[in-house]
């Protein structure tokens, strides 16, 4: 009973050794700023890594292309809203939160491009955007190599930018992963002007947060065990599929959760603590 005690009294008083720096930048429904306040999908999730650890999380404003350097120095702690790529490995961890989303091709409803694959795109003379900083995979790297080399791509620095440009008829497409645009649409008011279509032979991205390898052993280790657990619990897959319910439909088919969680009658995502082990799996898909 004594060691018991002594044991939950460290794991209540766990917390990191220093104040972990994590870059942000807009994102869409995982991260965004509304009122000068930070939200979103992986706002949520770490705030629940920060109460269940201890660990203190300071943000830094910064563009995303700013934010993966920063992690390769060892500068930045975790990056949020990642991407798995192999040469990230190099500068550490990778943890998925069971999600995946392919490349979608994003145009305005007023002028609707029907271009459902890299040949379609490369054959269609049009020029496109990407954003700086963001890599979702090889055959889009190679893509946004092809488009520049023909002076038919332009990088913009963050996604309202992009969606700027867009509107503006400077391009005639984004090509980017559709949850990233979400937030900046709704705030630039051109949400319901947007349509999309998934470029099936492109990438589709598995995503998650990367964990330095410069962070102290015992954070790091304090850190994995707590995002172990919120896998466990399907902690980020349910925060996902509330919202994935409120986006439109041509986004919803770009994401693809790794399975779904059990709802209650009026639609709300069951409590991850009320789903068993066994029932989780048989809904995987």
């Amino acid at each position: 009973m004594i060691l018991f005690l002594l044991v939950a009294s460290h794991l209540a008083h766990a917390a990191c050794s220093q104040d972990i720096l994590v870059p942000f930048s807009s994102l869409g429904v995982d991260q965004s700023r509304s009122a000068g306040v930070r939200t979103g999908l992986s706002i949520t999730y770490l705030e629940e890594v920060s109460r269940r650890s201890g660990c203190r999380f300071v943000y830094m404003d910064t563009p995303r292309a700013r934010a993966w350097l920063m992690f390769s120095r060892g500068e930045a702690g975790l990056v949020l809203s990642a991407v798995h790529r192999s040469e990230r490995d190099q500068s550490g961890e990778f943890y998925s939160q069971n999600v995946r989303e392919g490349v979608t091709l994003v145009s305005l409803k007023a002028h609707p491009l029907n271009l459902n694959s890299r040949e379609d795109i490369l054959a269609s003379g049009l020029i496109f955007s990407f954003i700086r900083g963001h890599h979702y995979g090889p055959k889009t790297a190679e893509l946004i190599s092809t488009l520049t080399t023909s002076r038919r791509a332009t990088l913009a620095s963050d996604p309202e930018t992009m969606l700027r440009m867009l509107k503006a008829g400077r391009i005639n497409g984004a090509i980017v992963l559709a949850s990233a645009i979400t937030t900046d649409a709704q705030q630039l008011g051109i949400d319901e002007q947007l349509t999309g279509i998934g470029i099936t032979d492109l990438d589709w991205a598995t995503t998650g947060l990367y964990m330095s390898k410069y962070l102290p052993q015992e954070d790091k280790q304090l850190l994995a065990r707590t995002f172990t657990e919120l896998n466990d619990e399907d902690f980020y897959i349910g925060l996902a599929q509330n919202q994935l319910d409120d986006l439109p439909v041509w986004m919803q088919s770009s994401i693809h959760l790794d399975h779904q969680l059990p709802r209650y009658p009026a639609g709300r995502i069951l409590p991850p603590a009320t789903v068993n082990k066994p029932l989780r799996h048989a809904l995987s898909r």
